[in-house]
C-alpha cells in the first residue's frame, strides 16, 4: 500500500461521542406483592423484589420515597424505588423455590446524538418498562427511528446474560432465559427503561408519557417526546445454579407465571434528591464518568455509602404472605403460561372472590436530621474530641487503627455508647465503624491514614443505635473506615490492657504520589502482555528509569521510543504503543481491584511499580508518533493507494529508490520530473505519475496503521 500525495485536497469530519455513565449497587429493601404504580393501595397481582428507599409500600408516592429514612442503594441521595419480578424454580412436583439474588445494579446512561443536552429526571416521575404478559418475541413493534437512527424491536428492552465459569466464552445476550447448567455463576436479567419524556405527565397508566430512544439504549427520541432523560438500565443477577436439586430443564418462572423471560419488566419511582441528581446529570453523564464508578463523579462521591444494604437492611414483609423459600404455588393464584400468545389477566391474578392477604400499614419514615462531627472539635460525651475518619484497611503490620479492644452491637451502637464503653474499659481513644462496631485503644496506629479530602463520604454509615431509636442520626464510620474520638478529660487516666495496642505497628513510608501522566493500574497477562514492545528488568528500577528507557528503546516501526511505559512487580519495565490483549484498567470494584498495584519499586522505595499481573501505566507525553504529513508544498495527502502488484504499478512510469528516503525527497524528485502524483512504498521506494493507472487495480482508501513503515531518512514520517 502506497502513501499517496497529490495536488488535490481531502476533507474529513468526525463527530465526537461519549458513553459516560454511573452505576449503583442496590440491596433488597422489600419483597412481596407490592406495586404502587399498577396496584396503588392494595395487593398487587404478582410478587416483586424491590431495591432503594425504605418508604416503599403499597401506597407509596414519589414524595414518600424522597422522605425515606435510608436507601439500600449505595448513593444515599437516591431514595428511588426500583423493582422487578421474583424468579422461582418450578419443581416437577408442582412446588416453587425462590431463586436467590442479592439485589440489583442500576445504571444511568447518557447516550445518543443529543446526549450533551440530556435533562435531569423530573421530580415525581414514575416509569414502567416491559410487558408482564409477553411470552414470545415481538419483532414487529418498533421504536421510533429515521434513516440515520433506525428503530428496533421494543422487545429488545429485555435481555439476559449467562454468567459462565471463568475461562469459558460467554454466550451472547438473548431476550429469553438461560438454563441452570449453562450459567454456573448466575443468570443476569436486564431491563432498559424509556428515556424520552413528553414533558407533561409524571405518570400515565398506559406509560404513554414515556418512549424509548430509537436504539433502546441509544439513538434519538420521537418528536412528541422532546425531553431526553438518562436511560435507566437495571441488572438483577439470579443464582440459578444454587437451586437445591435443580436440573437442566429450564423450569424457571418469573412471579407473573412467565417461564420464557419475554415478560420480564421493571418499575421506577423517582426518589432522588433533585439538586444532587441535577448536578450528576450535568457533570457526570456526558464526558464525565467513563467507567461508571461512583468515585469518578464528584457530587455522587460525596453521597457514596459502600455497603448501603447493610446500613439500610431489608424491611419485614408488608403483605402477609410468604414469597421466599419453598412454596406450594406462585403468590397470587398465578398460572404458568408458556405462550406464544400473551398471558391473560385471569392467568396472572386471583379471582376477585379470593380474600386478599393482610397488609401491614406502611410505616412511612421521614429523612431524619444527622449530626455531623467536625475534626478537632468536641462531639459526644463531655471531653471527647473528634479526630477524623480514618482508613482502617491500610498497612500496619496486621494492626487496625485502634486494636486493643472491640465490641459489636448494631441495636445499641452510637458514638456516645462507644465512648462510654471505651472509657469504662480504660482506653483513651474510641472509634465507631461499620454501623455497629466500637474499637478502643490507648494509641493510634502510627500508619493510620486519614482518607483523601474527597473521601469523607466513607464514614457515612448511620449508627445502628440511632437508626433503631429514631431521632437525630449519627455516623458510625463505614466499610473499612472508622470515626475516631479522643478522650481529652484531664482527670481520665488510661488503664486498659495495651498488649495488643495498635501503637506497636511499625511506621512505614507512604507511597509517592503519581505523576500527572499516570493512567492507572492495568491488568497484565490476559491473553498476552498489555504492552508488547521493548521490556527490561533492572534491580534499580524506578518510574523515571522506565520512562527514560521507553523513550529511547527501539520500537516496532524501526524507530525509537514508545507512547506508553509501565512498571510491574518491583523491577520490570514494559513499553508499547497500544494496550494489547483483553487487559483492562482495574478499579476499586473490579476483580482484582486497583490495589493490586502496590509493589514498591526496587530502585526507589516510595514509588509504585505495579504488582503481580498488574502494571502501573504511564503516558509518554513527549512521544510524537510518526505521522502522515497533510501537505508538502503544493502536494496534499490523499490517504493511501493500494498496490496489488499483479497488473503493473498504480503510479507509472517513474520509480526511485533511496536508502535515506523522506516524503520531501520523493516529492522533490517527482516534481522535478513534472509529475502530479508522488507515492512512497516500503519505506524507501518513491513512485511518480500523472494519474492512477486504472488497470493496476489500485484504489484510494484510509491508511492501515498496521501496514505503515517509517521513512528511513526521517523516522517522524
Amino acid at each position: 500500500m502506497k502513501h499517496l500525495l497529490s495536488c488535490l485536497a481531502l476533507g474529513l469530519s468526525m463527530l465526537p461521542r461519549s458513553d459516560a455513565f454511573w452505576r449503583l449497587n442496590c440491596g433488597i429493601i422489600q419483597s412481596g406483592r407490592i406495586d404502587p404504580l399498577v396496584n396503588f393501595g392494595t395487593v398487587s397481582a404478582h410478587a416483586h423484589t424491590i431495591t432503594g428507599g425504605s418508604n416503599i409500600g403499597v401506597n407509596s408516592t414519589a414524595a414518600d420515597m424522597v422522605n425515606s429514612e435510608c436507601t439500600s442503594c449505595e448513593v444515599f441521595a437516591d431514595k428511588s424505588a426500583y423493582w422487578t419480578p421474583l424468579l422461582y424454580y418450578w419443581y416437577p412436583n408442582g412446588s416453587f423455590f425462590e431463586v436467590p439474588h442479592g439485589g440489583s445494579v442500576v445504571y444511568y446512561l447518557g447516550r445518543g446524538p443529543n446526549a450533551p443536552n440530556i435533562e435531569t429526571i423530573p421530580v415525581g416521575l414514575q416509569i414502567l418498562s416491559g410487558n408482564k404478559a409477553a411470552r414470545s418475541y415481538d419483532n414487529e413493534t418498533l421504536t421510533y427511528g429515521d434513516a440515520q437512527y433506525p428503530g428496533r424491536p421494543i422487545a429488545d428492552r429485555v435481555s439476559f446474560t449467562c454468567i459462565v465459569a471463568n475461562g469459558v466464552t460467554p454466550a451472547a445476550n438473548q431476550p429469553y432465559m438461560f438454563n441452570v447448567t449453562q450459567c454456573v455463576n448466575g443468570m443476569r436479567a436486564q431491563i432498559a427503561f424509556q428515556s424520552c419524556w413528553d414533558g407533561v405527565h409524571l405518570y400515565k397508566p398506559d406509560n404513554s408519557h414515556m418512549a424509548y430512544q430509537s436504539g433502546i439504549d441509544n439513538g434519538i427520541c420521537p418528536p412528541n417526546y422532546p425531553h431526553q432523560l438518562p436511560i435507566i438500565f437495571v441488572e438483577t443477577d439470579y443464582a440459578i445454579a444454587d437451586v437445591p436439586e435443580g436440573i437442566d430443564d429450564s423450569r424457571f418462572v418469573f412471579s407473573q407465571g412467565d417461564p420464557t423471560g419475554f415478560g420480564f419488566h421493571g418499575d421506577f419511582i423517582n426518589g432522588w434528591d433533585p439538586e444532587v441528581l441535577q448536578e450528576a446529570v450535568d457533570t457526570c453523564l456526558y464526558n464525565g464518568a467513563p467507567d461508571g464508578v461512583i468515585q469518578e463523579c464528584p457530587i455522587l462521591n460525596q453521597y457514596d455509602t459502600t455497603g448501603a444494604s447493610v446500613n439500610c437492611p431489608e424491611r419485614p414483609l408488608q403483605v402477609n404472605e410468604s414469597v421466599h423459600g419453598l412454596l406450594d404455588a406462585l403468590p397470587g393464584c398465578v398460572e404458568v403460561t408458556y405462550g406464544p400468545g400473551s398471558a391473560t389477566a385471569a392467568q396472572m391474578e386471583c379471582n376477585k372472590t379470593v380474600p386478599l392477604p393482610y397488609i401491614t400499614p406502611t410505616p412511612f419514615g421521614t429523612a431524619l436530621p444527622t449530626a455531623i462531627p467536625t475534626p478537632n472539635q468536641p462531639y459526644g460525651l463531655p471531653g471527647f474530641e473528634y479526630l477524623g475518619c480514618y482508613n482502617d484497611t491500610g498497612p500496619g503490620g496486621g494492626y487496625r487503627t485502634l486494636n486493643s479492644l472491640q465490641y459489636s452491637n448494631y441495636s445499641f451502637m452510637t458514638v456516645e455508647f462507644c465512648q462510654q464503653y471505651c472509657t469504662e474499659k480504660g482506653y483513651q481513644y474510641a472509634g465507631v465503624e461499620y454501623a455497629q462496631e466500637c474499637h478502643c485503644d490507648n494509641n493510634l496506629n502510627p500508619t493510620a491514614q486519614l482518607p483523601a479530602p474527597n473521601s469523607i463520604h466513607e464514614c457515612r454509615w448511620n449508627c445502628g443505635g440511632t437508626l433503631t431509636e429514631g431521632g437525630t442520626q449519627e455516623f458510625c464510620g463505614g466499610l473499612g473506615y472508622i470515626d475516631v474520638y479522643n478522650n481529652t478529660n484531664s482527670s481520665f487516666v488510661p488503664f486498659g490492657d495495651d498488649s495488643q495496642t495498635a501503637g506497636n505497628a511499625q511506621s512505614y513510608t507512604p507511597p509517592a504520589g503519581f505523576a500527572s501522566n499516570y493512567l492507572g493500574c492495568l491488568s497484565d497477562g490476559v491473553n498476552g502482555r498489555a504492552l508488547g514492545g521493548a521490556q527490561v528488568s533492572w534491580n534499580n528500577m524506578s518510574v523515571e528509569i522506565c520512562g527514560q528507557y521507553c523513550s529511547t528503546a527501539p520500537n516496532n516501526n524501526g524507530g525509537e521510543g514508545y507512547q506508553f511505559y509501565g512498571l510491574e512487580f518491583y523491577t520490570q519495565c514494559f513499553c508499547g504503543n497500544s494496550i494489547e490483549g483483553n487487559n483492562t484498567f482495574l478499579t476499586p470494584f473490579s476483580t482484582p481491584t486497583n490495589d493490586t498495584c502496590q509493589a514498591r519499586c526496587k530502585g526507589k522505595e516510595p514509588e509504585i511499580c505495579g504488582g503481580s499481573n498488574a502494571i502501573s501505566l504511564y503516558n509518554n507525553t513527549a512521544y510524537a508518533p510518526p505521522a502522515i504529513k497533510s501537505s508538502v508544498g503544493r502536494f496534499d495527502s490523499q490517504a493511501c493507494l493500494t498496490d496489488p502488484g499483479t497488473n503493473g504499478r498504480p503510479l507509472q512510469p517513474e520509480r526511485y529508490v533511496n536508502a535515506n528516503m523522506t516524503v520531501e525527497l520523493c516529492i522533490k524528485h517527482c516534481l522535478g520530473l513534472y509529475y502530479h502524483y508522488a507515492g512512497i512504498e516500503y519505506g524507501d521506494e518513491c513512485y511518480c505519475g500523472n494519474s492512477i493507472v486504472a488497470s493496476s487495480g489500485g484504489v484510494i482508501e484510509a491508511c492501515d496503521s498496521t501496514k505503515q513503515k517509517l521513512c528511513p531518512g526521517n523516522q517522524a514520517e
